[in-house]
């Protein structure tokens, strides 16, 4: 199980080290950066221009899932309930493995769930919003105070893109989806602690998990798009916990402008989630 701290955080030096941290690092990039860093009960330790709506990458499929666990938690919908993978439509490419595997005609929700978050698999994500629909996971966004979030296309469709229609995100709504997913009542304490499995078996570490301390927890989701790199988790060190989400875009580096990984965007993120867990550990440090 994903361990999350249970010390409060010294919210002011926490935040005296993260801004120490980042003041290089923002100096020497040309990007754009979104930033939001709370503490597990949604207290803000520090934001910068955390409200900025931005594309949300594979950043989306965040509230997809909680979207979808709020549905079961209803009795809407059962997680080993299967799902036939044409209800998402063709198979599309991009991240993931189904669009490799044609001879799997279904899998239950939870084994979508899972592919969605671990592998970020877009015929997995396609087919669970063929389920929701983008209307029900956008008004889930509004349920849950995502104000600038929405989901408009699925994964991988150009077309719907080219029209206009797109996927939406800011930092601060994306550290509130998690917080949505933390805070006690919102979903029932197995289910809570299902998404946080898939959270914390996220194979994508070339962002948040490429540089931390050893003895750091990562829970969290990637979304990368040529120019735009995104990561949104939780770091726990010791009896430490913090929500950091980080959206930045306009890096000038051709690895990042032109692939879905690595480059300067890469490295800003490892960087910058480093700096953060720094901070815990120093407070865990502290504690002993």
């Amino acid at each position: 199980m994903f361990p999350l701290g249970n010390r409060t955080l010294d919210t002011q030096a926490l935040r005296w080290h993260v801004e120490t941290g980042l003041a290089p690092l923002l100096a020497a990039t040309p990007a754009r950066l979104s930033l939001s860093l709370r503490s597990l009960d949604g207290s803000v330790v520090l934001e910068r221009d955390a409200a900025r709506v931005q594309p949300s990458a594979s950043i989306i499929k965040l509230p997809i899932l909680l979207a979808l666990l709020e549905q079961v938690a209803c009795g809407h919908c059962r997680l080993d309930q299967q799902l036939a993978l044409d209800a998402g439509g063709a198979r599309v490419g991009g991240t993931g493995i189904l669009h490799q595997l044609l001879s799997v005609a279904s899998l239950s929700l939870a084994e979508l769930a899972r592919l969605m978050i671990v592998l970020s698999d877009n015929v997995a994500t396609n087919a669970l919003i063929g389920l929701l629909g983008c209307a029900e996971v956008t008004q889930w966004c509004r349920r849950a105070g995502l104000a600038g979030s929405c989901l408009q296309r699925r994964m991988m469709d150009a077309a719907a893109r080219e029209a206009g229609l797109d996927n939406f995100t800011s930092a601060g709504d994306a550290a509130s989806a998690l917080g949505w997913m933390l805070r006690e009542g919102s979903l029932p304490a197995e289910l809570r602690a299902f998404a946080l499995s898939l959270l914390a078996d996220q194979r994508e570490r070339a962002h948040f998990g490429a540089a931390l301390p050893a003895q750091t927890h990562l829970a969290n989701k990637t979304g990368q798009l040529p120019g735009l790199r995104h990561d949104a988790g939780i770091l726990t060190v010791g009896d430490y916990s913090a929500v950091l989400v980080v959206l930045a875009d306009g890096f000038t580096d051709l690895r990042t402008a032109d692939s879905l990984d690595g480059g300067d965007g890469a490295e800003l993120l490892a960087r910058i989630a480093r700096v953060v867990a720094e901070g815990l550990q120093a407070q865990a440090q502290a504690q002993e």
